[in-house]
């Protein structure tokens, strides 16, 4: 206040000093008036500049009240934070855009351009496990696969946070506990796309399809199986491609692209198959007297593909994306082979179907997981496959 009073003093002298001399020297021309008017103009300035600098100040004291005010945005950049503060929201902001910018005419941000931020889904997930190969030097084939485990439940999904609830259809349906578990994450941006993953089947029923030269459909209680792992890759495409357009439902493809995918990946499978617990008419078909079969081995490696989205109609897409991976596999000392060295070969694969309708999508999902264990002993393929059915809504 003190210093608003002085410069308005000061003002004040000057405007008298200048209106004295003009009376003093009357009749001016247009000349001597610009030159008697330039200290006030000058003074003025001065003053704006003052009072721009004590409303930063203010701002800079104030940031909390100006916040209550007139809301709060992370983008907001007029608000005047602490030295701290304002260095953690510039980086956000740069590493915000640096991994989730696109091009508007390709991709777009529901969030952005309509303000619905949250999404609320209705979801079906199907699953099995599937596995194929062949025992003691390439002799015997043998093929099964676990029951379907469906799940049914809610997801409500918002500014990175997401919270859901999902039970177990065939628990209801058959009036038992099917030992099934998992737990799976993922995180997408416009560049990269992670995911973790755990499964474990505890003594659950398959049905064994073929074992040497038999064929039929046998119920099977000697399947244990553990898996968990880590993929993550890079999106070369990554201002025209949307991963998360087609599987989070998070962006909007407007128009048809695609992408080179390159990455890394971390896998540990855990595979026993008890062939004791098989009828005693059909322990007769095993290849020798091993009745324990172990493929327990850890990988890390290297994975390329390629992804492409196709809008085929305004509020339609379809994509495929298919990845396999090559690297390093190690076995445990009590797998079927005991310790050694392998090479590592393993697939990812992945369609979806969503449909768009204003704030309502609709999408159907199919994943394939398969993990190839091979030597000059034992071949076996072991599968993850998913099918999950979605309806949602923005808000």
């Amino acid at each position: 206040m003190m210093k608003r009073f002085l410069i308005s003093l000061v003002v004040s002298l000057v405007a008298s000093l200048a209106w004295c001399s003009t009376t003093a020297a009357w009749p001016l021309d247009l000349e001597s008036i610009d030159s008697v008017a330039l200290p006030v103009d000058s003074v003025s300035l001065r003053l704006d500049s003052v009072a721009v600098e004590m409303d930063s100040v203010v701002g800079k004291k104030h940031w909390k009240k100006v916040i209550l005010r007139r809301g709060w945005s992370i983008n907001d950049t007029t608000i005047k934070y602490p030295r701290v503060m304002d260095f953690g929201f510039r980086a956000y902001r740069w590493l915000n855009h640096a991994l989730n910018y696109y091009d508007t005419a390709y991709v777009v941000n529901p969030g952005k351009t309509s303000g619905k931020r949250w999404k609320i889904m209705l979801k079906n997930n199907n699953w099995l496990d599937f596995y194929s190969g062949h025992l003691s030097e390439w002799r015997s084939y043998v093929q099964m696969n676990s029951d379907v485990t469906s799940l049914f439940g809610f997801q409500i999904c918002g500014m990175g946070l997401s919270v859901s609830y999902m039970f177990n259809v065939r628990d209801l349906l058959a009036g038992k506990f099917i030992h099934n578990r998992r737990l799976q994450f993922s995180m997408t941006t416009s560049r990269f796309f992670i995911e973790g993953y755990y499964r474990k089947n505890d003594e659950s029923t398959v049905h064994l399809y073929r074992l040497g030269p038999w064929v039929g459909d046998q119920i099977f209680s000697g399947l244990k199986s553990e898996s968990y792992g880590l993929d993550a890759y890079y999106i070369f495409n990554h201002t025209h491609y949307s991963q998360a357009a087609a599987y989070s439902f998070s962006k909007y493809q407007k128009r048809s692209s695609g992408s080179l995918l390159g990455g890394i990946y971390l896998s540990h499978q855990d595979i026993v198959m008890d062939m004791s617990k098989l009828p005693n008419e059909m322990i007769k078909y095993l290849p020798d007297e091993m009745k324990d079969y172990r493929f327990r081995y850890r990988d890390i490696g290297v994975m390329v593909g390629y992804g492409y989205s196709w809008v085929f109609h305004h509020g339609w897409l379809y994509n495929i994306t298919v990845v396999p991976s090559i690297g390093y596999r190690h076995s445990f000392p009590n797998s079927i082979e005991g310790k050694r060295s392998l090479l590592s070969t393993n697939l990812n694969g992945r369609m979806a179907l969503v449909r768009t309708a204003g704030n309502f999508f609709y999408a159907l999902t199919l994943n394939h997981e398969g993990h190839w264990y091979q030597s000059r002993m034992h071949s076996f393929y072991s599968s993850y496959n998913n099918m999950e059915l979605t309806a949602g809504f923005r808000f």
